[in-house]
């Protein structure tokens, strides 16, 4: 499986990178990495500073698209591997392993251009979803066009928006969705895992 972890934000609304942020001892990126580490796993990080930062962790590569948005992180993923990849952000270290397999098997089964858990409300999980290589023309067409929005390119792919809801056999919580952005956010994840 091809996993590509986006480290590229900056986290200017909680002001720290988010990959390094701890959880019981472990950083978000070590904790993924962990999770993953019999998979082909590449860091895709934002600038040369941040590519040497966490190159003590792993593979590391550079957005080619500097200073855009995820689109960017997930186009830099793809022309990498050149293959389906999983996209995950790092700012989600309790995605369950099965549930990530699981949309990346289906991704290749279905041929899709990408698997994106979807909310009841309609709302997207652009960067816990699996992307095709095919995918890389509409993205690419979004970035050419300045449109930062994952959403928008995959609204003319040929995507398949399963419900979050049946997911909950592989996490009954759906606790790999839970992100952070804010301190908030992170003392919730501190307090599910038990860290606070």
């Amino acid at each position: 499986m091809n996993v590509a972890i986006l480290v590229g934000g900056k986290g200017g609304r909680i002001g720290k990178d988010k990959g390094l942020l701890k959880l019981c001892g472990k950083t978000f990126v070590e904790i993924l990495l962990e999770r993953f580490h019999d998979c082909n796993v590449v860091l895709v990080c934002r600038d040369k500073a941040q590519a040497e930062e966490y190159s003590r962790f792993g593979r590391t590569v550079i957005d080619e698209i500097r200073d855009f948005s995820p689109l960017a992180g997930i186009y830099s993923a793809l022309r990498y591997f050149k293959d389906y990849t999983l996209v995950i952000a790092v700012d989600m270290p309790l995605v369950r392993r099965e549930l990530a397999g699981f949309l990346f098997k289906m991704c290749i089964k279905t041929k899709a251009d990408v698997v994106v858990p979807t909310w009841r409300n309609g709302k997207l999980e652009p960067l816990l979803a699996c992307y095709s290589y095919d995918s890389l023309r509409e993205i690419w067409s979004c970035i050419r066009k300045g449109e930062r929005r994952v959403y928008r390119a995959i609204k003319n792919m040929n995507a398949i928006y399963y419900p979050i809801d049946e997911l909950r056999k592989f996490d009954s919580n759906l606790h790999s969705f839970m992100n952070v952005n804010t301190e908030e956010d992170y003392r919730k994840i501190l307090k599910v895992v038990g860290c606070l």
